[in-house]
């Protein structure tokens, strides 16, 4: 009685096609070795699935003198290995097929790998890569900051309207709660609901400190990050939080920032 082995892996070697990594070089070596790859794995897909009804055997027939079947050739036998420690022995279990056939998947990937990113250089590496995200991210950075337009900073104001305190209470919480605390009590940084102030309280300090950052205490520079209106409603919600009193407040840091007071020149001149 015969066996009939069955190519249960379609949807695998499917899955396992190196097109999307071929073509994220956008070379045209990359979509020639992707469409010679493509084409190669439909044809035998369409062999095993449509001509040999799923029936590999007469496939591994054609191949049994090749070099792909020797590779690929699980060892049929069992036998006991001289070993035998309290009465349990050790066997020499052949492999599985589908293990093999894998390995040598494996290996014929790797070859197009290598010929198309470390010979052609059809695809870019990750450094290259890396370094052509980041420029596409400082062109979308540009493009956002043209769009806002610029900032006097010499006359920034508090902003108090619903929308930039929630826009601001957004950015905060995705990047300053694990320094500063949920309700900004404080936690490695400063309690920012308190009086006292570092490096001086006021929409104008506050939003230069979140500008270039303290460094030498592990706070980045963020207008590598965000917008200068960004920066602006991040600023304004850090100031809604005075006076709020969290429970579990850090003790108070700096030195109490009182608004100096803007006196304006008198209009009417003295006769």
């Amino acid at each position: 009685m015969t066996t009939t082995r069955r190519f249960s892996l379609l949807p695998a070697l499917l899955a396992a096609t190196p097109a999307a990594a071929f073509a994220s070089g956008g070379g045209e070596t990359a979509l020639v070795l992707t469409g010679a790859f493509t084409a190669l794995v439909v044809v035998l897909l369409f062999l095993v699935v449509f001509i040999l009804d799923g029936n590999i055997d007469p496939l591994v027939e054609k191949l049994r003198r090749g070099w792909a079947y020797v590779a690929a050739k699980p060892r049929q036998d069992e036998r006991e290995l001289d070993e035998d420690f309290d009465g349990i022995r050790e066997l020499d279990n052949p492999s599985p097929p589908w293990f093999n056939y894998l390995f040598v998947a494996t290996i014929v990937f790797a070859f197009f790998y290598m010929i198309d990113y470390h010979v052609l250089g059809g695809s870019p590496l990750s450094a290259e890569e890396y370094r052509r995200e980041v420029a596409d991210a400082d062109v979308a950075r540009r493009v956002a900051l043209a769009a806002e337009g610029t900032i006097n900073e010499d006359q920034l104001v508090a902003l108090r309207d619903e929308a930039a305190l929630k826009a601001g209470k957004e950015k905060y919480d995705r990047n300053c709660v694990s320094c500063h605390g949920a309700l900004g009590q404080g936690i490695i940084g400063p309690n920012l609901t308190d009086a006292n102030w570092i490096h001086g309280g006021g929409v104008r300090n506050v939003y230069a400190t979140i500008k270039n950052g303290v460094p030498a205490k592990g706070m980045i520079a963020w207008k590598l990050v965000f917008s200068p209106k960004e920066m602006q409603q991040i600023a304004s919600y850090v100031l809604s939080l005075q006076g709020t009193n969290p429970p579990g407040g850090k003790a108070a840091e700096g030195e109490p920032w009182v608004e100096p007071v803007v006196v304006k020149a008198d209009s009417v001149k003295a006769m």
